[in-house]
């Protein structure tokens, strides 16, 4: 029996050895692909705003080495992490990667976009032995999902299971939304960059406005991004109507618009653009679920007397990078 338990000892010791030393862990990215990275990760590049998004999210942001051509002009970056706008840029989803680029910051790991060449990118990354690793935060679970996977991915298991339970927190406060029959939901319109561009099925906009308590007038023929006409929108007649934080117009003057007056939006005034100006909250990343609460909560003021947004918005906001919302503001307006 001592010689069991002698026998027990060293290949717990061995296996316990091996995981401790471990050179590289294998796993599954978002794409469905099984990719082995670095069991230890000090060099970032993140080749997509969303990426460095939850790279900051992480408290991670030290590590980057190189960044998308957006992510350093970004005022939430900026005021958390300045030498951001020093770190090299490697192009992005929209025009592509800079190979060479990339090769010379020795990364420990690239974070890449979901489609346009992504895969293509990643073998190209791996012929030349970078790790990569593909997310995909197009809906408010793929969100959850990618947090505990750059967790699992940077070792910091404890800080994304912590950011997953403030999510968790604001999905059951949606519940009382969530769960409003079809008779009870108000009719709801999302503006992208112009009040004719609009988004259906399987875009986090229309999530948000689901869990919200809305219908989405668009989604139940439409899906991705949309182009309407005025007559259009006039038949749908939503009661609300919510735009981009990134909305090309003036709200005034389109509240003033007399071709939409008989819209019960304009009627009522109840034209809103999503916050912020820290970030648009209606972008993929974390703070897409305060664009959620944010909008039940002035839809159905009603369901939320017990509920202050600003509270929750800066507990969220330090919970994830170390300032609430309210002195991050004071931060980028001063």
């Amino acid at each position: 029996m001592k010689k069991l338990y002698i026998s027990f000892f060293i290949n717990s010791l061995l296996i316990l050895s091996t995981l401790f030393f471990a050179e590289s862990i294998t796993l599954i990215d978002m794409m469905g692909r099984e990719i082995e990275v670095p069991a230890k990760i000090d060099r970032i590049v993140a080749a997509y705003k969303p990426a460095t998004q939850f790279i900051f999210a992480l408290n991670a942001q030290e590590k980057l080495v190189g960044v998308d051509d957006g992510s350093f002009t970004e005022k939430l970056f900026i005021a958390l992490y300045p030498k951001i706008t020093e770190l090299p840029k490697v192009g992005s989803k929209k025009n592509g990667i800079n190979i060479e680029t990339v090769a010379s910051l020795h990364p420990d790991i690239v974070i890449l976009f979901p489609h346009n060449q992504a895969e293509e990118t990643a073998a190209i990354l791996e012929k030349i032995n970078i790790s990569t690793i593909i997310i995909n935060p197009e809906s408010l679970e793929e969100i959850r999902e990618t947090n505990l996977l750059l967790g699992e991915v940077l070792g910091l298991q404890e800080k994304s299971n912590i950011i997953d339970q403030k999510f968790e927190y604001i999905l059951n406060l949606l519940e009382r939304t969530k769960s409003l029959p079809k008779e009870k939901r108000k009719v709801v319109y999302f503006a992208n960059s112009e009040l004719l561009d609009t988004v259906g099925k399987g875009m986090l906009q229309n999530d948000l406005i689901e869990w919200a308590g809305g219908i989405n007038p668009v989604a139940e023929s439409k899906s991705g991004f949309v182009k309407i006409s005025p007559e259009q929108l006039i038949a749908w007649n939503p009661e609300v109507i919510v735009t981009s934080q990134l909305f090309q117009g003036d709200i005034s003057a389109l509240l003033n618009e007399k071709k939409y007056q008989g819209i019960k939006a304009f009627q009522n005034n109840e034209i809103y653009r999503f916050p912020s100006k820290l970030e648009p909250w209606d972008f993929p990343n974390p703070s897409s679920y305060l664009a959620m609460l944010w909008l039940a909560m002035k839809l159905y003021p009603d369901l939320f007397t017990d509920v202050d947004f600003i509270e929750i918005a800066d507990d969220f906001y330090y919970t994830l990078y170390g300032l609430n919302y309210t002195d991050l503001l004071n931060i980028i307006e001063n």
